[in-house]
């Protein structure tokens, strides 16, 4: 590392939460992000199902959003990163009036929030819901979506179902790496995972992120501490939560094509609110 990378590093002080407001982090999420295979399309599927309107928790830069918004379904984003939420308004100049009719993002907190509207299917897509860290939010924020669900309205939740090998106290043989980004300016964004720390008692892991900006000629012109939170679940820890939160639980699979429940792969559940 030059002595210009410290000092940009130092500018940040202390690792910021993820998906703050701006940044690298959000600048390069969606070249970042790849789509699971399937999983727009499974998303489409059901909320033309549904008859909408849908509403999305944890949308981010709309990548969800707007393929529903396309398929004749209207449905609300909602997000607590203004940072995420400009990224995925940006990408309504690129759809059709009808589409962007259809579509809207709101900020808020998928624990706490009001919409005045009710509606027939609501989504957490890519594992948002973990971003939840005590059993408390994660059940608030359940009890509040089944409040603004018609009767009979259904709950789509994707989380990973976790590997006990990582969960370990010493997790520092685990890493993840990613292909540097290329920005608009021409400049390349670094992506490292510094490291992680496991609390098994707590069920959360925290990542410290860092995030690197340099021009062509290799001078680094940003660098940025953002730190990662995240609380795993276990399969009947969640079917557990969806029942006292007023859900029944109508389908888990493992994938975005119907594959059974599996270690280690994905956990989606589709719920509906019951009547009582």
């Amino acid at each position: 590392m030059t002595t210009n990378d410290i000092v940009l590093q130092n500018r940040t002080g202390d690792s910021r939460s993820f998906y703050a407001d701006n940044g690298l982090n959000v600048e390069t999420y969606d070249q970042r992000t790849a789509t699971p295979e399937g999983e727009i399309d499974f998303y489409v599927r059901h909320a033309v199902a549904s008859g909408g309107p849908v509403l999305e928790l944890g949308s981010g830069t709309g990548r969800v959003t707007w393929p529903i918004g396309r398929a004749g379904i209207d449905i609300v984003g909602l997000d607590r990163s203004q940072g995420m939420r400009n990224v995925a308004e940006r990408k309504r100049a690129s759809e059709s009036v009808e589409t962007s009719n259809r579509v809207r993002f709101v900020g808020g907190d998928m624990t706490n929030f009001e919409l005045n509207q009710r509606f027939a299917l609501a989504i957490i897509p890519f594992r948002a819901f973990l971003m939840l860290l005590t059993p408390e939010d994660e059940r608030n924020a359940l009890v509040c979506i089944r409040r603004h669900l018609k009767s009979g309205g259904r709950l789509i939740v994707d989380i990973f179902d976790p590997r006990l090998d990582l969960l370990l106290p010493d997790a520092t043989r685990w890493r993840q790496e990613f292909p540097d980004m290329r920005l608009p300016s021409g400049n390349t964004v670094l992506v490292e995972v510094l490291d992680r720390v496991n609390d098994a008692v707590r069920q959360t892991l925290t990542e410290r992120w860092r995030f690197t900006e340099a021009t062509p000629s290799g001078d680094v012109v940003r660098q940025e501490l953002e730190k990662l939170e995240l609380r795993w679940m276990f399969r009947y820890e969640m079917r557990y939560l969806l029942e006292l939160a007023g859900f029944v639980v109508d389908e888990e699979i493992s994938d975005f094509f119907g594959s059974p429940p599996a270690y280690a792969r994905e956990q989606i559940w589709i719920a509906r609110a019951s009547s009582s």
